[in-house]
Order: structure tokens, then sequence, then C-alpha cells
């Protein structure tokens, strides 16, 4: 495996990594934004039930100051969470096109061995058609 071969992996490697961050990071959003989804729920339960009773309706509003302030964190981590995500997509960017780079060299150097070894291949090929023909011609006189 040549220099050009472990690069390429370990910036593949890289790649895969950072995607994965990026995965979790937007799966961290879905649950809280599920959270404030649950928290509406809840709050919208708590006022039918409010309005079923007295006794109830009277812990309604600490339940509901609670509920804005849960809501109000929640909403800070999702922004949180966004702007990772974003900075998560920029690291994936930039990894992607260094692997790009890396693939490139690679290429170009499998490329140039190939045609060094097809190089080789032809001049072998001509000694022989040159051989065969002096040979010919020595032997035809």
């Amino acid at each position: 495996m040549t220099a050009l071969d472990q690069l390429v992996r370990v910036h593949r490697w890289n790649l895969d990594e950072k995607r994965q961050k990026l995965v979790a990071l937007e799966q961290l959003r879905e649950r809280l934004s599920g959270n404030i989804a649950t928290l509406d729920a809840e709050l919208q339960h708590e006022k039918e039930v409010a309005a079923r009773s007295d006794v109830t309706s009277i812990a309604l509003p600490a339940f509901i100051r609670a509920s804005l302030e849960r809501r109000q964190k929640i909403e800070e981590s999702i922004a949180e969470v966004d702007r990772s995500v974003a900075a998560a997509r920029d690291e994936i960017t930039e990894a992607f096109q260094e692997l790009k780079k890396y693939e490139t060299a690679h290429g170009n150097h499998q490329r140039r061995e190939a045609q060094k070894h097809s190089k080789r291949e032809q001049a072998v090929a001509d000694e022989v058609g040159l051989e065969l023909h002096r040979r010919h011609a020595a032997g035809g006189n």
C-alpha cells in the first residue's frame, strides 16, 4: 500500500466520522423538536383538565410558566444544535474537498504508473521484434 493509498484511506475515514457526527446532531435536533411537541401536548392536556376543575385551575399558571421556561430552554438548545449542524456541514465540505484532492493525486499516480508499465512492455516487445527481424534478415541472406 502506497502512502497515497493510506492518505486516501485516512481522509475517507475522517469524512465518514464527520458524517456520523452530523447524523448524531440531526438526531439530537429531532429529539429536541419532539420534546417541544410533547411539552405542547402536555400543556394542552393540562389546560383541558383545568377547565373542568377549579382545584386544578389554581396550579395552571405555575404549570404554564414552567412549561414556557422549559420550551425556551429547548428552543435555545435547538438553536445551539443548529449552529453545530452548520459547523459540521462546513467540516464535511472541507473534508470532502481534501479527500477529493488525495483521490485525484492517487488516480494521477496510478495513471502514470500504468503508462510506465505500458512503455516498458512496449520496449520489451520492440526489442523482441527487432531481434526476430535481425535473425530473419541474417538467415535470409
